[in-house]
This record gives C-alpha cells, sequence and structure tokens, in this order.
C-alpha cells in the first residue's frame, strides 16, 4: 500500500490542509516529517489512521478531534494497493454523527464500493488483507516503543513479540481447546443425564404392543356388541312410530274420557226430563208432549187469574158496599140532620123519611149486609181453591220447563256425547292403522312380543338399547384414540430408541474427542507454542530481517542479532534474550551489556524488521491466512536517544531500503545528510498549523 495524497479539514490543529499541495502524489520511499514539538506531526498520523480505521485507531474521542471553533472534522486519503487506486473518505459532525465511504478507479470516475463504517470496515480488511489490529503493529511504530523494546526484559520481549505476532493466539488455542474440554465433558454428561438403554426402551416397546394387543381385542368385542344390538333395534318399531302410537293412545284415552263423561252429563239431562232412552224419536215425542202440556198449563192458569181477578173485583164490591151501607146506617142511626119540621133525611136522596121509613131502610141496609157477607165467604173459598189450582199448575209448569230444559240440554249433550264417539272412532283406526304399519295385529301382540307391559315400557326398553349402542360407540373410539395413542407411544418409542442409540454413539464420540482434546492440549499445543513457533520458525524469520538493519544503524558494529530463548526465572514465564555479535570488542554480547544509544539502534532495527516481516509472514507453513498487502511504516520520533551519527545512519539506510513501499518518518531532530530527502515541514501558527511537502 501506498499513500498517494491527504486532504484534512478541521483535524486538531490542521484547518484545510492538501499534501501534496499543488496536486499530484506522495513520493514512494522515505519520507521525513519535521517540525517542532506540538506542531501536530503526531496529529497527521493519527489523521491517517482514523481516516483509514476510524476513531479506534486513536486514543480520542471524535469530538476532540475537531479543530476549535469549528463543528466537524474530515479526512480524504487517496491510496493504491496492487496497481489499483482507493480513496477514503471520513467526516464527523456531533449533529449527524459519523459518514464514511470508500471509492475505487475506473478510468476517469470514482466508484463507491462501501459505506458506512461497518461495510467500509470489511471492505478495507478485503483490500489489505489486515485489521487494525494487525496493521497497528505491520504500520505503524508508536512512539516510545522502540525504547520499551530496548529496556524489555527477556520476559516481557517475548511477551511483545506474541502481542504484535498475535502469537498469543495458539495459548488461546489451548484455553480454547481447555474450554473444548470442559464442553465436550459437559456436553457428554447432559447427555447421559437423558439417555436410556435402547434395551430399557424395547421393553417399553414391548409391553406397549400388549396394551394394544388387548385394546384391540376389546374393541372387537365392543364392535360385535354394537352389531348385535343394532341387529336387535332394526326388529323393534322405531321410537318415532312408538311416539306416534303413543300419542294416539294418549289421545284415543282422553276421548274416551270425554266420552264417558259426556254420556254421564247427558244421562244426567235425561232423567230430569223424564226419559229413559235417549232415542231421537222418544226425546222428540217427549219435547213434543212437554211443549203441548205446557201450553195447556199456561192457558188453564191464565183462565184461573181470569176468575181469581173476577173473584176479586166482586169482593171488592162487597167490602165497598158494605162500607157504604154502614156508613148509611151510622148516619141514619146517629144523623143529626133533619129537615125544617124535623124529620130525618135520606142519605142518598135527602129526602125526608119518616120513622118507617127509616126502619125499613135500615133492615133492608142489613140484610144486604148480612148477604154481602155470606157471599164474601163463598168467593174467597171460592178464591182460595182457584189459588191452590194455581200454586200446583205453577209447580207442574215448573216441571214441564225443567223437563223441556233437562230435553232441550240433553239435545246439546248428545251432540258432545256424538262428537266424543266419533273422536273415539277415529282414533281406533288410526291406532290400528300404526298398529298394522309396524307389522302386528294388535298392540298387546306387540307388547307380548317384545316382553313389556306398556308401549312406555317398550320405549324405555328401546331407549336403553340406543343408549347402550351410544355408550358402546364412545367406548369404541375412546378405544380407538387410546390404540393411537399406544401407536403412537411406539413410534414414539422407536424414534426414541433410534436418537438413544444415536446419542450412545455421540457419548462415545464426544468422549473420545474429549480424551484426543486432552492429548492435543498436553502435547501438542503447548510444546509447539514453546519449541515450533519460537525457536525454529519465527525467531529466525526475524533475525534474517532484522541483522540488516542493525549492522547498518551501527555502522557495522554489531552483526549476527538472534534471540535466544530463556527459562522461566521466578514469577516470570519463559523468555527471549536479545544477543549480538560486537565487531568492536569481538565478543558476543546481550543487550544488558549495551548502552542506552547501541540498545535504541538494535532495539529500531528489530522493530522495523518485525513490520517488514509483518507484511509478508505466515507462521506456519499451513496457515489459511493471506499476506497482508501493506508494506509501508509509519514512524513516530524513533530517533530519541541516537547521536547525529546513528540518525545519520539510520536516514540513509531507509532512504536505500527497498523493503517497503513508503515510509514516513517523524522527528523533531537535525538529521544530517538529509538533503534530497522528501520532507514534510509542518510549522504552527496560533491555534492551526499548516504543513508543506518538500521534495
Amino acid at each position: 500500500m501506498k499513500l498517494l495524497s491527504i486532504e484534512l479539514q478541521n483535524f486538531k490543529p490542521f484547518r484545510d490542509l492538501k499534501l501534496p499541495e499543488q496536486g499530484g502524489e506522495l513520493p514512494e520511499g522515505l519520507i521525513l516529517i519535521q517540525g517542532r514539538n506540538s506542531s501536530g506531526k503526531s496529529s497527521l498520523f493519527e489523521a491517517i489512521l482514523w481516516g483509514f480505521w476510524g476513531p479506534s485507531a486513536v486514543n480520542l474521542t471524535n469530538e476532540e478531534l475537531i479543530s476549535f471553533t469549528s463543528s466537524f472534522c474530515r479526512v480524504k486519503l487517496l491510496f493504491e494497493v496492487g496497481g489499483t487506486e482507493y480513496k477514503i473518505d471520513r467526516s464527523y459532525d456531533p449533529a449527524t454523527g459519523m459518514d464514511v465511504a470508500i471509492f475505487t478507479r475506473k478510468g476517469n470516475k470514482w466508484r463507491r464500493i462501501a459505506h458506512k463504517s461497518r461495510s467500509v470496515e470489511r471492505e478495507l480488511e478485503k483490500i489489505l488483507n489486515l485489521d487494525w489490529d494487525q496493521a497497528r503493529d505491520t504500520l505503524l511504530v508508536r512512539q516510545g516503543e522502540v525504547s520499551r523494546i530496548a529496556n524489555a526484559t527477556p520476559a516481557k520481549l517475548r511477551d511483545l513479540l506474541i502481542d504484535i505476532y498475535n502469537i498469543g493466539l495458539l495459548n488461546d488455542m489451548s484455553d480454547h481447546i481447555n474450554h473444548l474440554e470442559s464442553d465436550l465433558e459437559a456436553r457428554f454428561r447432559s447427555l447421559e443425564v437423558d439417555y436410556v438403554k435402547p434395551s430399557h426402551i424395547e421393553e417399553q416397546i414391548k409391553d406397549t404392543r400388549e396394551r394394544e394387543t388387548r385394546l384391540q381385542k376389546s374393541l372387537k368385542e365392543k364392535q360385535d356388541e354394537i352389531s348385535s344390538t343394532k341387529k336387535l333395534l332394526t326388529r323393534l318399531p322405531s321410537s318415532s312410530e312408538l311416539d306416534s302410537i303413543r300419542t294416539i293412545i294418549d289421545r284415543l284415552e282422553h276421548k274416551k274420557t270425554d266420552y264417558e263423561r259426556a254420556v254421564t252429563n247427558r244421562d244426567e239431562y235425561l232423567e230430569n226430563a223424564g226419559l229413559v232412552s235417549a232415542e231421537v224419536e222418544v226425546v222428540k215425542a217427549r219435547y213434543r208432549s212437554l211443549k203441548k202440556e205446557s201450553k195447556q198449563i199456561r192457558s188453564r192458569r191464565k183462565e184461573l187469574e181470569n176468575e181469581i181477578s173476577s173473584i176479586d173485583r166482586e169482593m171488592g164490591e162487597i167490602l165497598g158496599t158494605r162500607k157504604d151501607l154502614l156508613k148509611k146506617i151510622g148516619t141514619l142511626e146517629g144523623s143529626a140532620e133533619t129537615d125544617e119540621e124535623g124529620k130525618g133525611v135520606c142519605p142518598t136522596c135527602s129526602k125526608p123519611l119518616s120513622e118507617h121509613e127509616k126502619e125499613c131502610i135500615l133492615s133492608d141496609y142489613q140484610e144486604r149486609i148480612t148477604e154481602g157477607k155470606s157471599r164474601y165467604e163463598q168467593l174467597k173459598s171460592t178464591r182460595s181453591e182457584l189459588k191452590s189450582e194455581v200454586e200446583d199448575i205453577d209447580s207442574r209448569l215448573e216441571q214441564v220447563m225443567k223437563a223441556i230444559e233437562a230435553v232441550t240440554g240433553m239435545k246439546e249433550k248428545q251432540k258432545d256425547v256424538d262428537e266424543a264417539a266419533d273422536a273415539v272412532e277415529q282414533l281406533s283406526k288410526e291406532l290400528e292403522q300404526a298398529v298394522t304399519d309396524i307389522g302386528v295385529d294388535e298392540i298387546d301382540k306387540l307388547l307380548e312380543k317384545h316382553d313389556v307391559e306398556s308401549i312406555v315400557e317398550l320405549q324405555r326398553k328401546i331407549a336403553v338399547l340406543s343408549s347402550s349402542v351410544s355408550s358402546l360407540e364412545r367406548d369404541c373410539k375412546e378405544i380407538e384414540e387410546n390404540i393411537s395413542e399406544e401407536h403412537k407411544r411406539i413410534s414414539e418409542l422407536e424414534q426414541k430408541k433410534s436418537e438413544m442409540n444415536d446419542i450412545g454413539k455421540e457419548i462415545d464420540r464426544l468422549k473420545e474427542l474429549n480424551t484426543h482434546a486432552k492429548y492435543v492440549r498436553r502435547k501438542l499445543v503447548k510444546g509447539f507454542v514453546a519449541d515450533y513457533v519460537f525457536q525454529k520458525r519465527l525467531i529466525g524469520i526475524i533475525r534474517g530481517a532484522t541483522n540488516q538493519y542493525v549492522q547498518a544503524f551501527t555502522g557495522g558494529q554489531y552483526t549476527n542479532v538472534d534471540l535466544e530463548p530463556t527459562a522461566a526465572r521466578g514469577r516470570s514465564g519463559p523468555g527471549l534474550s536479545l544477543v549480538l555479535w560486537d565487531e568492536r570488542d569481538n565478543a558476543r554480547k546481550n543487550a544488558s551489556q549495551l548502552s542506552f544509544g547501541d540498545r535504541t539502534a538494535i532495539s529500531l532495527g528489530l522493530r522495523l524488521g518485525i513490520s517488514r516481516t509483518m507484511s509478508g509472514i505466515r507462521p506456519l507453513k499451513e496457515s489459511p491466512a493471506i499476506a497482508p498487502r501493506v508494506r509501508s511504516v509509519l514512524l513516530d520520533e524513533p530517533l530519541g536517544g541516537l547521536d547525529a551519527q546513528r540518525r545519520s545512519s539510520v536516514v540513509r539506510t531507509l532512504v536505500n531500503d527497498e523493503s517497503f513501499e513508503q515510509i514516513m518518518l517523524i522527528t523533531h531532530t537535525d538529521v544530517q545528510e538529509w538533503e534530497g530527502v522528501p520532507t514534510i515541514d509542518i510549522i504552527k501558527s496560533g491555534k492551526t498549523s499548516t504543513a508543506t511537502l518538500q521534495m
């Protein structure tokens, strides 16, 4: 990978930066980045890292990357990988959040191939063949890292290399295998909890089949019973037919009762009518006789009433005459009325009466009163007789009228009798037809045929048989369901048996895997990490990549750099001791015997050797990993602790180093013999920094 151009907006001290300023591309090889402390040299590296990998690549929040008094920041990087040009454009605004996209050049146009952080991260990993964790140790030599390597103990140096090369993954592999062992054991223990021997399941299948056979037998018996009961029911009248017959019988009994009651009521009228027979002609004759007698009685009564009325008038006249005569007698006997001569006066004509005339008149009056009294008594007796006869006639008339009413009522009651008789006859015919329809002549024969006492009992018998059929059918359905359940149970048990066979095999397989995992962890992985990776493979690769840098950086004083494994000491684990040959002293030395400046130069060579190997190393021959496509390095202040001569040696070596496509070296110290080396000068004025590329 090679950076072609850098554009920054409002990123930390850089308000508006473009490198190269006039267009074109950044050069290959070594580029020095110079400037005073706090001028923004490291900020340029942070911009590159943030542009590629976002906030995870810097130790600041997105908000802290924005220039003071600005509201957003933006980084645009053009780079080339394997002959293809790419552009990544990343910006951040607290109001809208992060926005990032990656483009590839197609002719004169840019085509976006990924958008948003996750998508860009995946696409960048595909382009570079490494993620940020790998890029951090391949692309970047951080400020102070060379010093840490120079001062590291053997154990810490080994840990640094494990961290850089991610060899800790193999130790993690041991832990993973250990976890795998625990997982395998937990899995087969869990399976053993649910595991049932197939032989036990076979016994359950046998028992279930026997239950199914018993249920099949019971089902057959009940089905036979249903069949025989249904045949018996086919020989019996239907419930609806019996309901019809029973209804007719009930109606017939009711009508017979009505008939008997009508006859009784009619017979009561018959006696009152003075009849012994209800024959029509007899009734008619009796009715005519009664009507005739009634007419005669009424006629006679009228005659008697007339006679009584005549007697009453005559008796009234007699009483009136008697009263008048008595008054006249009283007048004649006690009257003071006289004429002028003093003679008595007639009370009738007012003529003067003589005494003789008066006596004659009085005698006549007395005689008439006596006759009247005699006549009155005679009339009274006659009247009493007539009255008695009237009462007898009234009594007889009342009897005749009652008899007439009884005859009339009897006619009405006879209609009720006739209607009831017709209904009884009609229902009897209906009953006879209904009985004939069910194949018998008489009800009694039907009841006798089925050994019952009544239609109700026969209906009850049919209901019991029908209920029995329904109950048997329910039992059959339940048995069929039980058979189905048992059949399903057999299938489940057979499936469970098959599953238990598989589980048994799986338990055996997991136990075997567990045994193998223990062997791999104990015998292979631990020994492989300790012996193969460091001693037989990785150390040799690092040695080959590092020697040329160490020899060049020290002016040929030190050669044959090597990393020798050391045993664990106290709490420290195994380590790597840096040893080398001092040509000047003609002696083999380790790092602790060197000066700080020598250790710094040698550590820088070791670190560059590591970055060089990281771009193409595959620690394991069979590793599926793809070699990274990054042959660039960013060196942040690695020259501290070196004298001017050593700094010049480093620069000369890096200028001529063809192992990297591009090397960016930050330094705030003076470097001799840097003429002709491209330089980015960073100058800070106030709160803003500017950068200029000097070719």
